[in-house]
């Protein structure tokens, strides 16, 4: 067997559901990967990533005693922006223990990369890489739509 045709049809949310059902991770951990389950590899690696640095930043900030620094600095611009992937993270890690939360987002910034990390393996195996993100497959409006700052009618 070939690994193109292994390859062939991936499900790039395998380890994110793998993570979900995984009865050994916390609860967090697999609610947390639950949320990146149909968002762009791209997407949902950048978004993870940024929070990432930013709630490390928040920790470090926190340990020397500074309320205002680069770690209050990053979020303030991440909490503006409004980017829904990040606000939904946010609101399931924003009163859980800091030092605790930087240790799950590291833990999903490295389940994004190697989820990501499969569209080298079929690029390698030149295989077409079509990925879907679930939200672009929906018909009609959603409340993410609906909520959004433009309309969505016309």
């Amino acid at each position: 067997m070939k690994v193109k045709d292994v390859l062939e049809g991936y499900d790039y949310d395998l380890p994110l559901r793998d993570a979900l059902n995984d009865p050994e991770l916390s609860a967090i951990r697999r609610i947390l990967a639950g949320t990146l389950v149909g968002e762009g590899l791209d997407t949902a690696y950048f978004a993870v990533q940024e929070l990432c640095e930013a709630y490390a930043a928040l920790w470090a900030d926190a340990r020397q005693g500074i309320r205002f620094g680069e770690g209050y600095l990053a979020f303030e611009a991440i909490l503006t922006d409004k980017n829904p992937l990040q606000m939904s993270l946010w609101h399931l890690t924003c009163e859980r223990d800091l030092r605790e939360t930087v240790g799950d987002m590291v833990w999903l910034r490295n389940l994004a990369y190697r989820r990501g990390a499969m569209a080298r393996a079929i690029r390698d195996a030149a295989l077409p890489v079509v990925y879907v993100p679930a939200r672009n497959l929906v018909a009609g409006k959603t409340a993410a739509m609906m909520m959004d700052d433009q309309p969505v009618w016309n």
